[in-house]
């Protein structure tokens, strides 16, 4: 049992939705479901089956960003069975042996705003152990310089590092449903088509910041009626795509959610064989098809205990896994297999939420499905990360990288979508895209609220970071215009306006070498 105290800055506990977003994981971001008490006094006591233990909590820190996850760690060392934690003063020393880490590395010679940020943390930290009546206002300060220094430090690295490694090959895309914006469009969720307006410069727009697109690969798209496939909308897509000479990847081919699945699907099973039988055949159908033209193909999406319509076993799952990636070699040799996965800090797990299937006692997240892929021997080339709104600071994600980077493949950031201005969430929203939503993807990041340059500046940032991992091989922003899945992420406004993030992808790209509008 661990006793933890959040404080805010006057003093009090904070409030209650901070207290109850508290959560344990293990060394490698891996969460245990939740299980806490809250005291009168706001003291938390917290379970944890195993240690060491890294602490996470979803606060709001004055001067950088509201409802933001934070972790501490102990400095590296995580917290045992037992540990009294003060968690604001402890992510800010965690937060500060971090920069510690990536200044010490001397990849980079750290500017006067990082090191002033970095000496401003360290010195409210010592402040605040000398006075216990101000401690609570100096921790959370120190917590909020930190944060800032932090991202100061591996922004400062990612582009130490990219001057010294000069261009290199990378995929930057989006989703291409709508190419060529000629007006011939299809639902995803019903398969019908849809008319919409004829608008050329979105097309041009498009091929002039993108060499990567994904299609919609919908297995309720491409065989709404059993046994009758149908590519066309597919090939209308790759057709246009081969002609503008931008590579494409299929999304995806295995989806166990009821959006993306046909109505014969639904008496499909694992145990009669039924379901790997009708993967192998829709796959293979469908790769033969696309031989030579499509590169790319996400095998599997979500499938770790998010979207598990099927109630499949934890072993069951994985094995589905190895059997896609399996199918798509052996039809197609040359295609790159990608493994989509969601949620990369795994909070739902916290949460013990799933879209659709079973909770267990630890739910997988995409570290553990991954682990678990890997010991099967699964052959495949990339891992694929849904980062929508993370929530997270720019050293998080970096670390993210890092922890994911062990596992020697590509990264693809496959599916982002960051706000351009608070909006509300679509009337038509499942339950689980409003937790998704609502808490999952929901984090005030710098500033009061979302806007145009700050979409801009946390799109520059993150690309920025992508760019300096060379694990990292591609970057898709899911929608090129409004609404998107995150409301108002599209790099265009519902009337087709482009947005200040679309201008600095392109100024950024050119920075780097690449200009599409020369293609």
């Amino acid at each position: 049992m661990l006793t933890v105290r959040i404080l805010r800055e006057n003093g009090n506990h904070a409030p209650r939705k901070e207290l109850i977003s508290l959560y344990a994981s293990d060394m490698d971001y891996v969460p245990y479901i939740r299980k806490s008490r809250i005291a009168g006094d706001g003291t938390i006591s917290l379970e944890a089956p195993q240690e060491p233990v890294i602490l996470h909590a979803k606060i709001s820190i004055p001067g950088y960003g509201r409802d933001m996850w934070i972790s501490s760690d102990n400095c590296g060392e995580g917290y045992m069975d037992g540990a009294e934690v003060d968690f604001i003063h402890d992510a800010a020393l965690s937060r500060i042996h971090d920069i510690r880490q990536v200044i010490d590395g001397k990849e980079f010679t750290p500017s006067p705003r990082c090191l002033s940020l970095l000496r401003d943390a360290e010195t409210l930290l010592k402040l605040s152990e000398s006075n216990s009546i101000k401690a609570p206002a100096y921790n959370m300060a120190s917590l909020g310089a930190g944060l800032w220094s932090g991202e100061a430090a591996v922004i400062e690295r990612a582009k130490a590092r990219i001057t010294r490694s000069g261009k290199r090959d990378m995929l930057f895309g989006a989703g291409g449903f709508r190419y060529p914006y000629d007006g011939w469009g299809r639902s995803r969720r019903s398969g019908k088509e849809i008319v919409y307006p004829e608008l050329p410069s979105m097309k041009e727009n498009f091929d002039s910041i993108f060499n990567y697109a994904t299609l919609p690969f919908y297995l309720a798209e491409r065989e709404p009626e059993y046994g009758k496939p149908d590519f066309s909308y597919l090939d209308h897509l790759q057709d246009a795509f081969d002609e503008a000479g931008i590579t494409t990847k299929g999304h995806p081919l295995w989806w166990a959610h009821t959006a993306g699945m046909p109505e014969w699907t639904k008496g499909l099973r694992y145990e009669d064989g039924s379901m790997k039988k009708e993967i192998r055949r829709t796959i293979t159908e469908t790769l033969h098809h696309f031989r030579g033209r499509t590169k790319y193909y996400d095998a599997i999406n979500e499938n770790h205990d998010w979207c598990n319509a099927y109630n499949l076993t934890q072993d069951q799952q994985t094995d589905i896994t190895k059997h896609c990636v399996d199918c798509i070699h052996d039809a197609d040799p040359d295609a790159k297999v990608v493994i989509n996965t969601c949620f990369m800090f795994g909070e739902n797990a916290a949460d013990g939420r799933t879209q659709w299937g079973p909770t267990w006692e630890r739910n997988l997240v995409p570290y553990t499905a991954i682990q678990r892929v890997e010991a099967l021997g699964t052959q495949y080339d990339a891992i694929g990360m849904q980062l929508y709104n993370p929530a997270r600071d720019m050293l998080a994600i970096d670390k993210l990288f890092e922890r994911f980077g062990s596992f020697g493949r590509r990264l693809h950031l496959t599916e982002l979508g960051i706000p351009s201005f608070p909006t509300e969430i679509r009337p038509n929203s499942t339950p689980g895209d409003i937790y998704c939503l609502e808490y999952m993807y929901y984090g005030i990041w710098h500033e009061l609220d979302w806007n145009e340059r700050l979409q801009a500046d946390w799109i520059e940032q993150f690309y920025t970071i992508c760019y300096s991992h060379p694990e990292v091989e591609a970057i898709t922003m899911w929608s090129m215009e409004d609404p998107g899945y995150v409301p108002a992420s599209g790099l265009f406004t519902k009337d087709y306006e482009p947005k200040e993030a679309f201008f600095r992808i392109k100024e950024l790209e050119k920075s780097w070498g690449f200009d599409f509008g020369k293609r």
